[in-house]
């Protein structure tokens, strides 16, 4: 290889996230989709962010809605 390092799929999803729509979040298909990547493997490295308390899901109707998690800012800084 060029000396170019290969991301790993948690910092692929974190930079996804970080573009979501308005909805604020992506479905686990959606966010499939826009990497690439199986949806299986998306659920599972999304479950490992969701434990890690960078990713939060919530519901809307029957979905998923997975979106990075607000980080409170501390001492108005």
């Amino acid at each position: 290889m060029e000396g170019k390092k290969k991301k790993d799929l948690d910092t692929i999803l974190q930079e996804a996230l970080e573009t979501a729509p308005s909805i604020e979040g992506y479905t686990i298909k959606q966010l499939s989709e826009v990497i690439n990547s199986p949806w299986s493997t998306t659920r599972w490295h999304l479950e490992r962010l969701e434990a890690r308390g960078i990713v939060e899901p919530y519901e809307l109707g029957r979905a998923k809605i997975y979106r990075l998690k607000k980080r409170k800012k501390k001492n108005g800084k």
